[in-house]
């Protein structure tokens, strides 16, 4: 799921892009009394004037699922929203939460995923104005927790997406390789870059930040051979292996040795060495079932750049397939 938080002056446009008829908007969930717009406005700007020194009280939250999850229930979209509400702080305040079609009049396009609204406001029912301090990190959080409870796709966080896109020289290549490819210059499929499949399968591998050894566990299952380098007993850096393809650590974001034992795993030596050396000796480390991973739990495309992702689709909608 991808989550936007944005904040605002006034209740009642809102309301409107909420409840415009055209969108099809579907009340899932609130706690106003209101029974129809007007009322709903009236009842959000009451509560809102109990603080006058906050200038914004307007909070609007809306996520979308990646259009692999095809459509939701409506409990699921609930759970999401109450989440959000609750661990963000805003138990005590009024809300609601509206469901969208994805067919988009105002857009002039239909969406390819189910998408939902939350509207807050930002004065409790006490006259508080709720601190939202870092609340961005904090909503990514919530999302990637709930992609795991509801079995949906994990999608990376913006500053993982920031730092894993391919390179500039992988891009011209992928690029010039897909042209070759739609006009059949080229018979070999494309392969999606190594160092792109050895990064989203570390994301993959610590979503949830396990322990090293689960982490490493996880990547043999997605047939990524970790290489660990020790020095008298003492574990001195990392690199990954994919089929004949090598990278050290270094060279990925937030896969060394001391920003994945920061970011990422846990790292406890007295159950872990044992896992490095059978890793160092190509032995299978056990894991637990309920916390295997596969390939199928996350979408390579998002690491793939936009104008990549448009040349592919492309090609897919001619009948060629990449």
């Amino acid at each position: 799921m991808i989550g936007n938080i944005t904040t605002g002056r006034d209740f009642r446009g809102i309301v409107d892009y909420l409840l415009d008829p055209t969108k099809t908007p579907v009340l899932i969930d609130t706690n106003l009394a209101g029974r129809d717009r007007h009322e709903m406005i009236a009842e959000l700007n009451l509560c809102a004037k109990q603080n006058h020194r906050c200038q914004k009280p307007v909070k609007h939250i809306s996520v979308a699922f990646a259009p692999e999850d095809g459509e939701q229930d409506y409990w699921t979209v609930k759970d999401i929203a109450d989440t959000i509400r609750e661990e963000l702080g805003y138990g005590d305040n009024q809300f609601m939460v509206v469901r969208h079609d994805r067919i988009d009049p105002g857009h002039d396009r239909v969406h390819e995923h189910d998408h939902f609204h939350i509207l807050i406001n930002m004065i409790d029912f006490e006259g508080r104005r709720v601190r939202d301090s870092f609340e961005r990190k904090k909503l990514e959080k919530i999302l990637r927790e709930r992609e795991i409870n509801h079995n949906l796709t994990l999608v990376p966080s913006s500053d993982q997406r920031e730092y894993k896109a391919a390179s500039t020289g992988q891009i011209q290549r992928m690029m010039r390789e897909i042209e070759e490819y739609q006009k059949q210059e080229r018979e070999e499929r494309l392969k999606v870059p190594y160092t792109i499949k050895i990064q989203s399968g570390i994301d993959l591998a610590s979503h949830d930040r396990p322990s090293l050894s689960v982490f490493i566990a996880r990547l043999q299952r997605l047939q990524i051979d970790p290489k660990f380098r020790v020095e008298d007993n003492v574990v001195k850096g990392i690199c990954y292996k994919l089929q004949d393809f090598k990278v050290r650590g270094c060279k990925l974001h937030n896969a060394s040795l001391p920003m994945l034992l920061k970011h990422r795993v846990i790292f406890d030596p007295k159950h872990d060495l044992e896992a490095i050396s059978m890793a160092n000796r190509d032995e299978i480390v056990d894991l637990d079932p309920k916390l295997d991973v596969s390939w199928n739990m996350t979408n390579i495309r998002n690491y793939t750049p936009l104008k990549m992702k448009q040349m592919l689709d492309k090609s897919l909608a001619s009948g060629n397939h990449i």
